[in-house]
């Protein structure tokens, strides 16, 4: 009988806990809902979105020469000295040697400045004097070299005429004309007489062990050795088609170490682009980048404004230099010939016509 009446009892209290339980549900249902904020409130105070904070990211070197300037990304920057560079805006200028870093609202840049080059310039310079620069000084202008090239575009025309202004422009000596004693591509496969097939500058010892074959040398840019197209001893430097395949090949386009040409069956630099003489040429299809020539000499077109046309070539009569013609003036000089190379360098890259 007790047990019965256990029963019963539980059932009873189960059913009263399922209705209080029911009502507390219904309770939370037909509740109105309530706003955190007062609408008033919420109107006053309008949620406005706030820009994500940024993280301060290390961005690449930036090399600069004494005058030099460079337009910084958007945003606010300081400097750890301002005696190395100075900051207007977001233009910062190179005032002396030195490196710096730069600090912005995302970003940080490691600043250079150095007096080892200047700022592009047709100059009367003096000749390369021998042992001029020390193994340390070589790899920063071969850093420096790099850079230039990087930023106009590696592989691009942009990059080919950077490297041509640099060696010309901004390095502040001039080289010698040094008539070959041969070069890789011609069966001698003499190096660093004449020409200098690789990356960089020729300016140190340690460049010579880059050096595979040699008949004189090896010896390093302005230093001396003999010259057997002249049959004399003279300071090592550059002619005509080393200087041409040598900013070609720092550009980023390995053609291989080809001579000026141009000769019926031999492949040479003016084989690389379009070949248009003079007597046919429209100017406007020029650009800085493009090859001119005449019967063994080829040179490079670095710049023009519309006006007269530059031109840098390493020529048998004396150096490596750069020299301006008016347009007629250069129809009617020694070169013969435009090679136009945009097949070849099928991206223009950061063009800039003049620097």
């Amino acid at each position: 009988m007790k047990e019965r009446y256990d029963i019963k009892l539980f059932l009873q209290m189960m059913c009263i806990f399922s209705f209080i339980a029911g009502l507390h549900i219904y309770a939370r249902i037909g509740m109105p809902v309530q706003s955190a904020v007062e609408p008033e409130t919420a109107i006053e105070t309008e949620a406005v979105e706030e820009p994500a904070a940024c993280r301060l990211t290390f961005k690449d070197e930036i090399y600069l020469a004494i005058g030099e300037q460079y337009v910084l990304p958007e945003g606010m920057y300081i400097s750890q000295d301002e005696q190395i560079v100075s900051i207007q805006d977001r233009m910062i200028t190179g005032l002396q040697t030195g490196s710096i870093r730069i600090v912005g609202d995302c970003d940080s840049y490691l600043v250079h400045v150095s007096d080892l080059y200047t700022l592009p310039v047709i100059s009367n310079k003096e000749f390369l004097p021998c042992e001029r620069y020390t193994e340390q000084e070589n790899e920063y202008l071969d850093s420096v070299l790099e850079y230039e090239v990087r930023q106009a575009g590696y592989r691009t025309r942009a990059g080919v005429v950077a490297a041509a202004r640099f060696l010309l422009l901004q390095f502040p000596y001039k080289l010698n004309y040094f008539f070959e004693n041969g070069r890789m591509s011609n069966g001698y496969g003499i190096d660093g007489e004449g020409r200098y097939y690789h990356k960089g500058l020729y300016l140190s010892e340690s460049k010579t062990d880059e050096i595979a074959r040699k008949a004189t040398g090896p010896q390093i840019w302005g230093c001396t050795l003999y010259e057997y197209g002249r049959g004399r001893y003279s300071k090592n430097g550059l002619d005509c088609s080393g200087f041409v395949s040598w900013v070609l090949y720092n550009a980023g386009f390995d053609c291989g170490d080809l001579g000026s040409g141009p000769r019926a069956g031999v492949h040479d630099l003016s084989d690389l682009g379009e070949k248009v003489y003079l007597y046919y040429l429209d100017i406007s299809d020029v650009k800085p980048g493009d090859f001119v020539g005449q019967l063994g000499h080829i040179g490079m077109v670095i710049g023009m404004d519309g006006e007269n046309i530059y031109i840098g070539e390493s020529y048998w009569t004396g150096d490596l230099h750069a020299t301006s013609f008016t347009y007629e003036e250069f129809k009617r000089s020694k070169w013969s010939f435009v090679v136009l190379m945009d097949d070849y360098y099928q991206d223009q890259g950061n063009l800039k016509e003049m620097w």
